[in-house]
This record gives structure tokens, sequence and C-alpha cells, in this order.
């Protein structure tokens, strides 16, 4: 019983952290790219945790979104590709970041339950979090209206879309 408690918490922590770095890869993208400080991040739902003046973290696991202000254009598809998909190579860095610690695991004997717990749960929580940031999908009641695939797909469209009109 002691051990799922652990995990759970272990899962909860992991999850918040890779959470605000997934979102804090879109808002790092986003001030390199529009060269902008116009960025907030919110994560969660429910009771706040936490709140600063670009970043809010609530009690309840849900989804998150990096809002951009002002300088945020729709028409600029390829820098749209690159804040959108800023966050979920985020995950993607953290998951394979894991892999030589999974190794190590397997390969010590004297390897603590804890220590156990948090690489595995790291590696597995940024695979999802890759996995399902990348599908191309739209959300109903969710703050993103859209997943971080479907932007990413819809800026490449546009840049085509873009190429091909340029072309005549």
């Amino acid at each position: 019983m002691l051990n799922l408690l652990m995990k759970i918490v272990i899962f909860y922590f992991v999850y918040q952290v890779s959470q605000i770095l997934h979102e804090i890869g879109h808002a790092v993208a986003y001030r390199v790219v529009y060269k902008s400080k116009k960025w907030r991040i919110e994560t969660g739902r429910g009771k706040e945790i936490f709140k600063s003046k670009r970043i809010k973290i609530c009690l309840s696991l849900a989804d998150g979104v990096c809002y951009f202000d002002d300088d945020y254009e729709e028409w600029y598809f390829k820098r749209n590709f690159i804040v959108f998909l800023a966050g979920p190579l985020v995950n993607i860095i953290l998951f394979v970041c894991m892999i030589p610690f999974i190794y190590d695991i397997n390969h010590s004997a004297d390897v603590g339950s804890f220590y156990r717990n948090i690489v595995f749960i790291t590696f597995y929580v940024n695979l999802w979090k890759a996995f399902f940031s990348l599908l191309p999908k739209e959300y109903e009641g969710a703050r993103a209206k859209q997943s971080d695939g479907l932007q990413c797909l819809n800026a490449i469209k546009g840049m085509k879309k873009q190429r091909k009109s340029n072309t005549f």
C-alpha cells in the first residue's frame, strides 16, 4: 500500500513538472522566434497552488496552456511551427534523457525503489505527453482548442499554401 501511495505522489509531481516544462518549451520558443515577452502559462485546474506574473499552477492534473499575447500572428507559419513543436520536443528530450538511467537501473542490483519509480514514471509520463500532444486533435472544453500536433499540421499546410501562392 505504501509503495502504491509513493508511486501516486511521484506521478503527481513528475506530471506537474513535465507539464510545466512542456509549456515553458512553448514560451521559450515564442520568446525566441517572436522576440516577445508577452506570454503566460497555466497548468492544471481547480485550486491555485502557485501563481506569479507569468505562471499559474493549479492543484488538479489537467491540461496546460501557454498564452501568447499581442505579437502572435496566425500567418507566421514557420514561427508557429517552431513554437508549437517546442513543447513536445521538451517531453521527447526528457524521455530520451531517462534511457541511460533505465540502463543503469537494469544493470545495478542495489537500486532503491524510490529512484526506480522516479526514473520509470518520468520516462513514461514524458513519452505519453509527447505522443498525445503530437496527435492532431481538436479538444472540446479545454483551454487549448487544438493539440500541438494539429497546430503543427496547420502550420505545415499554411507553409505549403503560402509557397504555392508565391510561385504564381
